[in-house]
């Protein structure tokens, strides 16, 4: 809400009128949830009254759009509540979704400010420049400069992955390797199972029940195969028992009644070495299970070791910004944008960047 700010000042400043589309979650996760508590905030940031209206393409939002004066701002609910807008593909066939044909007649001129879901081609960031003048609010033109900034960077460059989005960075795996973004992956969290689990470990049977296995466990081996000595997972993890007390093991021994909670001091040790000399460290997502207590030393000793090892570190995405805090780092770049942050510095396209571009070539 406060990088949005600034853009919607400027806007207002002009004497636009203002329609706020955003996400709030994604479905089927716990914040997956309405915009409305959103208007109050935006009020307060933004010194003008936001008004919300429960709906993106009804009848009543499109006559209240058109009722809009110069100045005022209305937030319409989250847009991922829409089905169209939760499918990814080809920005020109998205123009022709009942949300875009709906709402794009009613528009002068659409600002993209949303850096963070830049990574994803979906219908309202990526379909608007192809109907209309577009531009980079100021938050996505400061980040498009600072990731340009960053991937300018030679040297010696390590990504650090963990959390639970697997398909997600093993796609960035395969394309920082393959275009020279990164000498070395370092793994943990579930990604980091996934991978010891890859690479002939048993761990325990937690993993089996995970959605997707039998599409990710393929497609990690793949990429073990390709990045022989460049991926690195766990050697050792804390593990949670029955009885609720942990205990460090090798990855070789996980107990069958065990829950992995955080990646071991093995390899805390093991990945703070790594670092050393690094020219660029680059994280996302937390080594173990961030939101307790108990299990946050794996991601916060990566982290000091990236401040205090790598010339530059980025550390991205909600948990990495929350532990960058927690230590008190000074030096790295912190963003909480994650997988666009992660997806534009390992080589992989941004859509709703290149859409931007799009609409000023035409």
């Amino acid at each position: 809400i406060k990088q949005a700010a600034k853009t919607l000042k400027e806007l207002i400043e002009r004497g636009s009128s203002v329609v706020i589309g955003t996400h709030q979650g994604r479905p089927g996760s716990n914040d997956f949830i309405s915009t409305e508590p959103h208007a109050k905030e935006l009020s307060k940031e933004i010194g003008i009254e936001v008004r919300y209206i429960d709906g993106v393409i009804s009848r009543e939002v499109r006559e209240q759009i058109k009722e809009l004066g110069q100045g005022e701002v209305l937030l319409l609910e989250n847009l991922r509540f829409m089905a169209e807008e939760n499918i990814e593909g080809d920005p020109r066939d998205l123009t022709k979704t009942h949300f875009i044909q709906r709402l794009a007649p009613l528009f002068d001129v659409y600002v993209n400010d949303a850096f963070q879901a830049a990574h994803r081609s979906q219908p309202s960031l990526v379909a608007f420049p192809y109907l209309m003048p577009s531009a980079a609010g100021r938050n996505m033109q400061k980040m498009i400069a600072e990731m340009t900034e960053i991937d300018a960077i030679r040297g010696r460059r390590i990504f650090i992955l963990g959390g639970a989005k697997v398909s997600d960075k093993l796609k960035v795996m395969v394309h920082a390797i393959r275009n020279g973004k990164a000498a070395e992956v370092l793994t943990g969290g579930l990604l980091g199972m996934i991978i010891a689990l890859a690479a002939g470990h048993k761990l325990n049977g937690e993993l089996k029940k995970l959605r997707d296995i039998d599409l990710l466990l393929p497609a990690a081996r793949e990429i073990l195969n390709r990045g022989t000595g460049k991926i690195f997972y766990p050697v050792d993890f804390v593990v949670r028992l029955e009885d609720g007390t942990t205990e460090d093991v090798p990855v070789y021994a996980v107990p069958e009644d065990g829950k992995i909670i955080d990646i071991g001091p093995g390899t805390i040790e093991i990945y703070k070495e790594r670092l050393k000399g690094a020219d660029l460290a680059v994280a996302n997502g937390p080594m173990g299970i961030f939101e307790k207590p108990e299990s946050r030393k794996g991601t916060l000793e990566i982290v000091r070791a990236m401040e205090k090892y790598a010339k530059e570190s980025v550390l991205c995405g909600g948990h990495l910004s929350t532990a960058a805090n927690m230590v008190g780092i000074k030096g790295s770049r912190v963003y909480t944008a994650g997988g666009a942050v992660l997806y534009g510095l390992a080589g992989l396209p941004l859509p709703a960047v290149d859409a931007l571009r799009e609409s000023i070539r035409e």
